[in-house]
């Protein structure tokens, strides 16, 4: 099956776009997302106007061998496909370079010390990728993809390239469905609807989750993960 690279979008391509589109393909990624952060504070988008959103849809296979609690091949899964994703965004980062575009890729999975939050990246994927159109936040606090829903891992690119960029996505469509706060062993997602600028806290307890984890799948792998929540919610299955 061929990735189906920015297939929710179409886009006015310009020169730049289609090589980002084209290197993306070439290189697995299975979409590309492109969007405008210039409505975000300055400091939060390190003074950078565009966003290019690297999206990679994990293995139904794997995902569906979860059960009560993650396996060992999702914690090993889950690594790959961010090695994945930062191998591609370093790729389209020296493409944007070598044309003249200073830029910096955030990495797929990484905290910044920030004394008022633990839980945070230095810059968060999910808010370019929803303002690219791509999806939009769940209940869980997940970023929900069109079509894949929660399955996906994403990275992103921060630039000043002259981009064409998406329509963001302004609602929640998860509607009244709640399968992924029953499905949460630590009790952490609050069931509250996203809106556009809702503090993560008022749609999930990240210590809560995190502390879970840490407890009850360290046997799994060093840097635990879950996906319970993933795996419970009807969008991509």
């Amino acid at each position: 099956m061929k990735n189906e690279v920015n297939r929710n979008h179409a886009l006015p391509q310009n020169h730049c776009n289609q090589t980002i589109l084209s290197l993306g393909q070439v290189m697995g990624a299975t979409e590309i997302g492109f969007s405008d952060l210039s409505v975000l504070p300055a400091q939060k988008r390190m003074n950078f106007n565009r966003a290019i959103t690297v999206v990679i849809k994990l293995s139904d296979g794997i995902l569906n061998q979860i059960g009560a609690e993650p396996t060992q091949t999702y914690f090993s899964h889950y690594r790959s496909v961010n090695r994945l994703i930062d191998d591609i965004c370093l790729r389209i980062l020296l493409a944007l370079e070598a044309q003249g575009y200073p830029s910096v890729a955030i990495p797929a999975s990484q905290s910044v010390a920030d004394p008022e939050d633990q839980f945070t990246g230095a810059f968060q994927h999910k808010t370019a990728a929803v303002l690219s159109g791509l999806g939009w936040i769940g209940r869980s606090a997940l970023f929900i993809h069109q079509r894949y829903g929660p399955r996906v891992r994403l990275g992103t690119i921060l630039t000043n390239a002259p981009l064409r960029v998406a329509e963001p996505v302004t609602e929640s469509c998860c509607g009244s469905c709640r399968s992924c706060v029953s499905a949460c062993p630590a009790m952490a997602i609050e069931g509250s609807l996203w809106k556009p600028g809702m503090p993560r806290n008022q749609l999930y307890d990240a210590f809560a989750c995190s502390h879970h984890m840490k407890e009850a799948y360290q046997h799994i792998g060093r840097g635990v993960v879950c996906g319970l929540c993933i795996v419970a919610c009807p969008i991509g299955k």
